[in-house]
C-alpha cells in the first residue's frame, strides 16, 4: 500500500554472526555480553547493532556507508 520493500529474514544465529566477514561464533553470546568481537576478522561492535548488520546483509541490503545516517522524517507540509 505503501511502496514499502519487506524483506523477511530469519533471526537465527544473528547475534552469532560477524556482520564484516560472515564468521559464526562456535557458542551462543550470554545476555550479559552487550559487545560482539568477531574472532576471525577482529571485527567489534556492539551486540545489536551486529546482529541490524547481519539481517540487513541476509535481506540483500549492503549496510556499508549507512552508518550515521538518520532516516528521513516526517514532512513539514509548511515548510515547503
Amino acid at each position: 500500500k505503501h511502496a514499502r520493500d519487506v524483506r523477511l529474514v530469519h533471526p537465527a544465529h544473528t547475534t552469532m554472526d560477524c556482520a564484516r566477514c560472515g564468521a559464526r561464533t562456535k557458542h551462543a553470546l550470554p545476555l550479559s555480553m552487550r559487545t560482539y568481537a568477531c574472532t576471525v576478522c577482529g571485527a567489534v561492535s556492539p551486540r545489536d547493532k551486529n546482529s541490524a548488520h547481519v539481517m540487513l546483509v541476509r535481506a540483500g541490503w549492503n549496510p556499508d556507508g549507512a552508518e550515521g545516517v538518520r532516516p528521513l522524517g516526517p514532512v513539514d507540509p509548511e515548510a515547503a
